[in-house]
C-alpha cells in the first residue's frame, strides 16, 4: 500500500535525523538558550511551505516565549494556486534579491539573537538574504535544509552560494532530493512529500533541547497552554520581549 510505503520511508528520514543530527541540534539549542536567557530571540524564517515550520514552532501548545517567527504574508500564505496571494506571486518574491532587506528594515536585530532559516532547497534568494543580513549584524546563523536537495539544485543567488554555504551551522533534514517519497504507477513523479514534516520534527526537537538548557540556567518561562492563566502569562511575556524589536 502506498500509505504504508510513505510511513516506512518517512520513518527512515526521521531515524536518520535522530542518528546524524543530534549533536548539531544540541549545539543550536545552546545558542537559542543563550539568546532567550538574556531576553533576546531565536528568530525563525521560511517561505512557502517552510513558513509552516515557523508557525508550528511558535505560538503553539507547549511552546514558550523567546522564539520569533517572521511571517511575511506575501511569501508565506499561499491561499490558492491562482488569483490573490497565488503561488506565482510567492515564487517570484521569494526569489527576488533585496526584498528581505526591505522587510528587515522593520526589525531591530541584536548580535545576541540567533537566526534560523528553513528552506528545503536552500536556493531561494530571500532565505539566503536573511542569513547574510543576520551575519552582517553579528548574529549566529543556522540553516534547516536538505543538503541533498540543495546540492542538486541550481544556484540562484548572486553570491553564487546556497543557504547551507552561508550559514554557520546546518541541520540536515535528511530528505532526499525531490522531496516526495512514494512511487505510484501511473504518476510521472513520486508523491507524498517529507520536507515539511522533517523540518517540523527538527524544530520540536530543538524546542525540547532548548527548554532543557534554559532550565539548567535556572530560566523558566510561561508556556502556551490550555491553562488560561499560563496562556495569559505567556502572551504578556512575549509582548514584553518584543516591545523594542519593531522600528
Amino acid at each position: 500500500m502506498p500509505s504504508k510505503k510513505f510511513f516506512s520511508a518517512l520513518n527512515e528520514v526521521l531515524d536518520k535525523i535522530g542518528e546524524t543530527q543530534d549533536t548539531t541540534i544540541e549545539k543550536v539549542a545552546t545558542w537559542a538558550a543563550d539568546a532567550i536567557a538574556v531576553d533576546r530571540f531565536a528568530i525563525l524564517f521560511g517561505t512557502g511551505h517552510s513558513f509552516l515550520v515557523t508557525a508550528d514552532a511558535f505560538p503553539r501548545i507547549g511552546a514558550y516565549p523567546g522564539w520569533l517567527p517572521l511571517h511575511e504574508l506575501s511569501t508565506s500564505y499561499i491561499v490558492s494556486l491562482l488569483g490573490n496571494q497565488g503561488i506565482r506571486q510567492m515564487l517570484y518574491l521569494e526569489n527576488l534579491e533585496g526584498f528581505a532587506h526591505i522587510v528587515m528594515q522593520n526589525y531591530r536585530l541584536d548580535a545576541k539573537d540567533l537566526m534560523i532559516v528553513i528552506s528545503h532547497s536552500g536556493v531561494h534568494a530571500m532565505g539566503i538574504d536573511y542569513a547574510l543580513i543576520a551575519k552582517e549584524q553579528g548574529l549566529k546563523t543556522v540553516a534547516i535544509t536538505s543538503t541533498a536537495q540543495s546540492k542538486s539544485s541550481k544556484v540562484r543567488h548572486s553570491s553564487g552560494k546556497r543557504l547551507f554555504e552561508v550559514c554557520d551551522v546546518v541541520i540536515d533534514t535528511c530528505v532526499p532530493a525531490g522531496d516526495a517519497l512514494v512511487e505510484v504507477p501511473g504518476f510521472s513523479y513520486k508523491v507524498a512529500s517529507a520536507s515539511t514534516i522533517a523540518a517540523c520534527a527538527i524544530m520540536q526537537a530543538l524546542m525540547a533541547e532548548t527548554a532543557q538548557k534554559l532550565a539548567s540556567k535556572g530560566v523558566t518561562l510561561p508556556q502556551i497552554s490550555h491553562d488560561k492563566e499560563m496562556l495569559t502569562a505567556s502572551i504578556a511575556e512575549h509582548a514584553r520581549r518584543v516591545a523594542g524589536i519593531y522600528k
